[in-house]
Formats: structure tokens, sequence, C-alpha cells
């Protein structure tokens, strides 16, 4: 600012000495005055280039100024905890939050909690029902900008998080932060009931149902209910018969691509998931991670009458029902007992006709999906139940059965 004040002041002094100038010219002979005019002209363009040189080093010290004190309002609030700098108190102050763990605004209709003022603000519009960002592609709507903002990358197909380990990308930063989790083996969601933990919040909150017994997804056709919503929609395609998926060997359909991709082992023979302890090998990683609770030393549901014991609290009490002979589901029509109240359901089809499960290759239903499953072996010649002895295979346990106690050749001999 006083490198321009400068050169105002020179320049208002210098049209006050060409004023005058001017005035003396007009009193004296021409050509003298062309003739100093020249030399002035000469003189004049000197000390023009110094000023230039003048303000120019003035200019990159004041840049060089203005650069350092913004280095030093960046680093004026720094959290003392994590180090993080910030330009504003303000920003510091709502940053520390995240130390102390202090959720100042809560919401007046469902007492949850924010750390900021904002966050509350998108969080009420669930009440409201305000969605005021609308995707300009589908029309889609969302409460917040992040919300559209993480939208918009799947018109986009924008992948911006990227992991470190793998090279593998994602659209948001809680997707990358829940994947990095496979390479480090964290697992920060603990249930306090049993003490498992999990990588994912939404994992431990479907867990929780287990122990509260919590089924609040039923389905319209049977009254089978599932603790997810996503189950309870891959349990409805059983009853509209929609089987998208074939296997290319046996022409068989399945409802589920991850259903198809498990049979085509049964063709295949290959069993991925080993166990580490005692190298048995299984299709599926679920049913490898049920095999090691056998090594764990975890608690299990024992039998008080027999002994036997179960790894999981549905089995056991189904279990103990056979030995004090509790049938507590009644049919209404004919009142025959049950133990269970799926076995009850069941049942009822044969008083109301109901037959739920249909084949997808001809018009015959059947009351379980067992019964259909059996049925379209017809349908696809798959045979998975095979003679250890003479190697014949059949489509049903029950003809496995007889054919071990009479028909087969080699045992007869």
């Amino acid at each position: 600012m006083e490198v321009v004040k400068e050169e105002s002041g020179d320049k208002s002094e210098t049209e006050a000495c060409r004023r005058k100038d001017v005035d003396t010219e007009e009193q004296r002979d021409p050509m003298e005055v062309k003739d100093e005019s020249r030399e002035l002209n000469r003189a004049k363009k000197k000390p023009h280039k110094l000023k230039i040189r003048e303000k120019s080093s003035s200019c990159s010290e004041t840049e060089k100024n203005v650069a350092q004190k913004g280095t030093e309002a960046k680093s004026a609030f720094a959290c003392s905890q994590c180090g993080k700098s910030f330009t504003r108190k303000g920003h510091l102050e709502v940053h520390m939050i995240i130390h102390t763990g202090e959720r100042p605004y809560t919401c007046p209709q469902c007492a949850k909690s924010f750390t900021c003022k904002g966050s509350l603000k998108d969080h009420f519009r669930i009440h409201t029902g305000e969605r005021p960002f609308t995707c300009p592609q589908c029309s889609k709507s969302f409460t917040n900008s992040g919300g559209l903002k993480r939208h918009i990358r799947i018109h986009t197909g924008e992948r911006p998080f990227t992991c470190r380990q793998c090279g593998k990308s994602f659209p948001s930063s809680g997707e990358l932060k829940r994947h990095i989790r496979i390479h480090s083996g964290e697992r920060p969601f603990t249930c306090p009931q049993c003490g498992k933990s999990y990588k994912q919040k939404e994992v431990l909150r479907e867990h929780a149902k287990t122990h509260t017994g919590e089924r609040p997804f039923a389905c319209m056709l049977c009254g089978k209910s599932f603790t997810q919503q996503s189950t309870l929609k891959v349990h409805m395609k059983v009853h509209s018969g929609e089987k998208l998926h074939q296997c290319s060997e046996c022409g068989r359909r399945f409802s589920e691509a991850c259903n198809l991709k498990t049979h085509l082992l049964s063709h295949t023979g290959e069993r991925p998931f080993s166990c580490e302890r005692c190298e048995k090998k299984f299709f599926l990683a679920v049913h490898l991670k049920t095999h090691m609770r056998i090594h764990e030393d975890e608690t299990r549901y024992v039998c008080s009458f027999c002994g036997k014991s179960f790894l999981w609290l549905h089995g056991f009490k189904d279990h103990q029902k056979t030995h004090i002979g509790e049938k507590p589901y009644v049919c209404l029509d004919c009142g025959k007992t049950f133990a269970r109240a799926a076995e009850l359901k069941v049942h009822e089809r044969i008083h109301t006709g109901e037959k739920p499960y249909k084949c997808s290759h001809c018009d015959k239903s059947f009351t379980q999906s067992s019964g259909l499953k059996v049925h379209e072996r017809v349908h696809t010649g798959e045979k998975p139940y095979l003679c250890p002895s003479c190697g014949k295979t059949f489509s049903r346990y029950g003809s496995l059965g007889k054919h071990l106690k009479k028909a087969c050749p080699k045992l007869r001999k």
C-alpha cells in the first residue's frame, strides 16, 4: 500500500512540474524549448526504468510477506491432541468435539445427538420428509448434499477413493474405510452380550437380533419371518417361482446368482475353503466358519438330559422339545400338535390346500420347498446321492437308502 501512495504522490508532483514548464515554454523560443524537451525525455527514460525495478522488488517482498502471513494463519489454531491445524478458532472448536465425544445438538423428536448443527439439520429432514437435493439424471432426491454427491458417482462411474494396499477404488470414503479392515483385520464393533466382533456396524445390528429373537420382516404368503429385509426379498422368490440363474452343466435354475455359484462347485468338486487346524475343506465360507467353532473354546449349548451339545441356540431349543415332549403349537382344524411353529404352518396347508412352491418347468406345485427341490431333479436330471459301493447315483436320499439295503450288487455278494 505504501508503494502505491508513493507512486501517486510522484505523479501529482510531475503533473505540477509539467504545468510550470508549459507556462515558461510559452515565453521562450520554440527551437530552444524543442531541444530541451528532447533532452528531458532522454533523461526521464532512465529513472523510469529504475522505478520499475524498485517496484518489482518491492512487490516480490510484499508477496513473500503475504505468503508468510498465510502460512502463519493456517497454523495459528492447532489441535493439541492430533496436531491438525485450522485457520479459524471456530473450526478448531468443532474439531475438538471429535476427541471429547461431545454431541451438543440433539434432535427434539428422536433424541439422537450430533457434533455439529449442520448434521442435525440434515438429520431432521428424515422426520419432515424433506429432500431438497435432486439428481438431475434420474430425479432421485436426498436429504443432504453429501448423499446426492455420492449418488451422482453411480452415473459418472467416479471412484476417487483408492486403497493403497491393493489398488481397489471406491465411490465413497466410508466404503474405502470398511474395505481397509479386510487388510488390517480390524473389528471395531463388538457385541456386548457375547463379545463377538464385526467389521461393520450394520452386521453387528443384525447379529444383535439373534439374542433378542427379533424377526421384524414377515412373509405375507406363508408367515415366515426374517431378521433382514434382504433375506425376505430372497425368500419371496420361492413363492413367485422366479429363477433367472441357470446352470450350464445340468440346466438347474436358481433364484440367486450366489446359489448358482455354490451349485457349480458340485460339478467341479472344488472346495476352496480349508480349515487350518484339521485341513478339512468346505464349499462355502459360512460352513468353514461354523466348523471352526468346533476348534474354538466357545460356550456351547449342552442338553441337560443327554449331554448333547449344539453350536446354535435354535437347534438346542428344538432338541430339548424331543425330551420333554412339548408341542405348544396346535392345529385349529384337527387338533394335531407340533413342537415348532414352522411345522404347524406346513401342516395347515393340508387343510387349506395351499401349495406355494411352484415348479418353473411344469405346472406342478408343492406344500414344502423340499418337495419342489426333489421334484425339479426330474427335469434337470440331477442325481446328487452316490452309492459308495457300486457308484450308482440317485435323485432322492430315500432311493439311495433302499438301494444300499437290498439292491446293491456288490453288497449282496
